[in-house]
């Protein structure tokens, strides 16, 4: 079943509940209160409405057909809305929550793209998780990715090559609390962040003010151990920030 087919599985039981809540508000609401219950209706549907609306803008979007910023903005904030719930949903019925957070990093990054940015390479920030440096190396560059002695056994001597040729800062996160410190303490104008599907959910939904661009991480290895990145999506997102 494909990422989409998933999410809106989890869409549908999502109204189901919806529905059958209300029809047991109603039940006993009815008798008593009339008005109050005309009232439950209505935003009931009102949140149906949107939910359906989000999940055809969703499914269109990523079947790569065009959308505009604005639909893609109202979308964006409503997926950001019910994912939490849906999440939940998703775990009870037997899909895993990475399909969902997925769904959801594609959803921003949608919208991230939909906008038009002419940013300073210097005031853009790329965060890497400590696993894309192989285990076995000696040389650690949490601190500083700079310590890296550019044998290419992994991506890292790649990545210093991107910070050269453009200038930009690169910073190694081993956790969510730290990348949050990281940018707090450098104030970056956007965010191109490389984790895998949990760690760049949280960060995109507690990141607000800034554009943060989430790029998946390969786990050949398993989650955590000599994980991979795709070099050239991130220089696609450099020259997308920084409008090259």
């Amino acid at each position: 079943m494909s990422d989409i087919k998933k999410y809106i599985k989890a869409v549908n039981v999502f109204l189901i509940i919806l529905v059958l809540g209300t029809l047991t508000i109603n039940t006993f609401l009815s008798r008593y209160i009339n008005l109050l219950s005309l009232v439950i209706n209505i935003i009931v549907i009102g949140i149906i409405l949107l939910i359906i609306f989000s999940t055809v803008i969703t499914y269109i979007i990523l079947n790569n057909k065009n959308v505009s910023n604005t639909l893609m903005k109202v979308n964006y904030l409503i997926v950001k809305s019910i994912f939490p719930i849906l999440n939940k949903i998703a775990q009870f019925i037997g899909i895993s929550k990475d399909e969902i957070r997925k769904i959801f990093i594609k959803i921003n990054n949608a919208y991230i793209y939909s906008n038009k940015y002419k940013i300073n390479s210097k005031d853009l920030m790329i965060l890497i998780p400590h696993c894309i440096q192989n285990h076995s190396c000696k040389l650690k560059v949490t601190n500083n990715i700079d310590n890296c002695k550019k044998c290419g056994i992994c991506k890292i001597n790649d990545l210093l090559k991107l910070k050269e040729k453009y200038n930009t800062k690169i910073f190694v996160a081993t956790g969510g609390t730290l990348a949050r410190k990281i940018i707090v303490d450098n104030k970056p104008k956007a965010v191109i962040a490389v984790a895998c599907e949990r760690d760049l959910t949280s960060g995109v939904r507690e990141v607000n003010k800034i554009p943060v661009l989430g790029v998946f991480n390969a786990r050949p290895n398993g989650p955590c151990v000599d994980t991979d990145i795709n070099i050239k999506e991130i220089e696609d997102a450099i020259n997308f920030f920084t409008y090259e």
